[in-house]
């Protein structure tokens, strides 16, 4: 069971952080670019890739902060529990 709530929480912590990055930041800068910048479909495909690989790392970071609150909230439990 403990397996189980970790996972949901590193992949609630990816996904939160990825969706709040990508509504937040990526979306208004690459509406930005693509209006003001871009000279052409290369330039907007280019910035499309960036905006994958920004992402992937968010997701990435995202997991890992979901892990730390899962050992957080182990830690907070545990301590709970051996106190008399």
């Amino acid at each position: 069971m403990k397996m189980l709530i970790r996972l949901l929480c590193i992949l609630a912590g990816a996904l939160a952080l990825s969706f709040l990055v990508a509504k937040v930041v990526l979306v208004p800068i690459g509406q930005w670019y693509e209006m003001n910048k871009a000279q052409s479909f290369d330039d907007v495909s280019e910035a499309f890739v960036v905006a994958l690989a920004v992402q992937a790392l968010c997701v990435i970071a995202g997991g890992r902060l979901g892990d730390l609150a899962f050992r957080r909230w182990r830690h907070k439990q545990l301590g709970r529990q051996q106190r008399p």
